[in-house]
């Protein structure tokens, strides 16, 4: 388990290999900003996962971390005696084939893994990772701690140990921080590399910045997706030449560009989100119209500037939102004006349905599936889960049953079993019969995403003031209106009101 002490020992761990590691040159600080981003990127099944990392990963963001910073630093001199050096002797290896590429009018990492020079600079930055950081990394003071990964002969990957990939995401903003911050200082450090950084330099800008170049690519195309409107506020973009691009997951949190994460803005709105995370409404939002209805769009129109990849986008929003939850964060709402991430929405009606927890997992954050046989999940016997029209439930009296095997991490504060009653949901190719235990998970604005054609769980109020449960697909038509569908054609949809309140995502049927 990537238990307290597990995470505490990571931080002590990145702060010894700062302070007892030996760099030479700046490689092992790309090294560990780049295991931090696919840690980020890919969605973690279990707190204490071991994650297998890919080589040709590392080396897809070795050349993007590299790439800005192999374009000339000083106009005052010119080729290669412009770029800043990245270890004490000759040039870096990547940074010459990189500017080599830049000298033949490879404008993009797009072009350049299309071009003829991708071969030799995917083996000369393969390579470099092999020969040096990526065995380098872990030794601290003259002697090797695999604390992350094992050192092995293999060739085409690397497996972070059990609990690593999870602290990585846990203290991605702390690790990412430092490793750009000691990469800064190796590089002034540097002597050739002083007389071009000069006493009144930009370097932090330069080597880690923005391309707003680039970004000004972006900004026609959301403004067209956008209708012209500005994403926060919703009113017009009245000087649409000026308005700004912004990183939805704010570029300080997760300094990627990725295509799917931008949306159009006024500066005022911009300026006044700075780098917070939106509240959970404009989550919502940015899911529905970049990850949903625009994907496709966004993918075939900026692929040629960025990083275009729908999931992991979703993958690094889930990540950001999950750690401001967990800190109890404040949210980006509009000019000065916030809420928690910790705030929920998961009431029944009037009443918030408490999951009440078992004394054997009393204190656990999250339960994994090897626990399973000792976690108990809550179980509500007078909540039927309606499979065909709105049916009352009460939520008071609540039992525990054993977690069931084979879905994960489960959590008794977020999982919780009720049994389907009716038929509407028992057609298609995953049918719910009526009886069957069905495993929910509360959802909340910061944790629900995009329910696009997912399975929820509705509930409203009748007029007696008792709650009444529902289960359907949701999808999404036109003008924003939103259809509650049966599984089975012999009901009719229903169309989703403001009585109505989405708490619970079906998480799977109990067999």
């Amino acid at each position: 388990m990537a238990g307290m002490q597990q995470q505490l020992d990571f931080i002590a761990y990145i702060q010894r290999m700062l302070n007892e590691g030996e760099f030479v040159a700046t490689y092992k600080f790309a090294l560990l900003h780049a295991i931090a981003d696919v840690c980020v990127e890919q969605p973690l099944q279990q707190p204490d996962s071991e994650l297998v990392i890919m080589l040709d990963d590392l080396v897809d963001k070795f050349i993007l971390l590299y790439w800005h910073h192999a374009m000339p630093f000083a106009a005052s001199s010119n080729g290669d005696a412009a770029l800043l050096k990245q270890n004490a002797g000759k040039q870096s290896k990547v940074i010459s084939v990189l500017y080599e590429c830049q000298q033949n009018d490879i404008r993009n990492i797009r072009q350049l893994k299309q071009s003829l020079y991708w071969p030799a600079i995917y083996r000369a930055t393969l390579a470099t990772l092999k020969d040096g950081p990526l065995w380098r990394l872990q030794i601290l003071s003259k002697q090797a701690e695999c604390f992350l990964y094992p050192h092995t002969n293999n060739g085409k990957f690397i497996k972070l140990n059990s609990g690593i990939a999870y602290s990585f995401r846990r203290f991605y903003d702390l690790v990412v921080y430092l490793a750009k911050n000691a990469w800064l200082q190796k590089i002034q450090s540097i002597k050739d590399n002083q007389q071009l950084i000069g006493p009144q330099s930009q370097l932090q800008q330069f080597l880690f910045g923005v391309d707003r170049n680039a970004l000004n690519k972006a900004r026609p195309v959301l403004i067209e997706i956008q209708r012209g409107q500005c994403f926060y506020c919703n009113k017009p973009l009245n000087d649409q030449r000026n308005a700004d691009v912004d990183h939805f997951i704010p570029f300080a949190r997760y300094s990627t560009d990725l295509g799917h994460n931008f949306v159009a803005a006024h500066s005022a709105c911009n300026n006044s989100k700075r780098d917070h995370l939106a509240a959970p409404r404009h989550r919502d939002n940015w899911q529905e119209q970049n990850l949903v209805m625009h994907s496709a769009v966004l993918s075939s129109e900026l692929a040629a500037y960025f990083y275009c990849d729908a999931e992991k986008s979703r993958a690094v929003s889930d990540w950001a939102y999950g750690v401001a939850q967990a800190n109890g964060a404040k949210l980006w709402l509009s000019k000065d004006e916030f809420v928690y991430a910790d705030e929920s929405t998961t009431a029944v009606a009037a009443k918030p349905l408490i999951l009440p927890v078992s004394k054997v997992a009393a204190n656990d954050q999250a339960v994994t599936e090897s626990a399973a046989d000792s976690l108990m999940l809550p179980y509500f016997p007078e909540i039927k889960i309606a499979c065909g029209h709105f049916k009352t439930g009460d939520a008071g009296n609540a039992e525990h049953l054993v977690a069931p095997i084979g879905f994960g991490t489960l959590n008794p504060h977020k999982h919780f079993l009720a049994r389907a009653s009716g038929n509407s949901m028992n057609g298609g190719k995953n049918p719910i019969q009526d009886g069957q235990l069905l495993l929910l998970e509360l959802i909340s604005p910061t944790s629900a995403g995009s329910l696009q054609n997912c399975t929820v769980a509705i509930e409203r109020q009748d007029e007696s003031g008792d709650n009444q449960y529902l289960l359907r697909d949701v999808k999404k038509v036109a003008d924003g209106q939103y259809m509650l569908i049966a599984k089975n054609p012999n009901y009719p949809p229903l169309a989703a009101d403001e009585t109505m309140r989405t708490f619970a995502r079906l998480k799977g049927i109990v067999q």
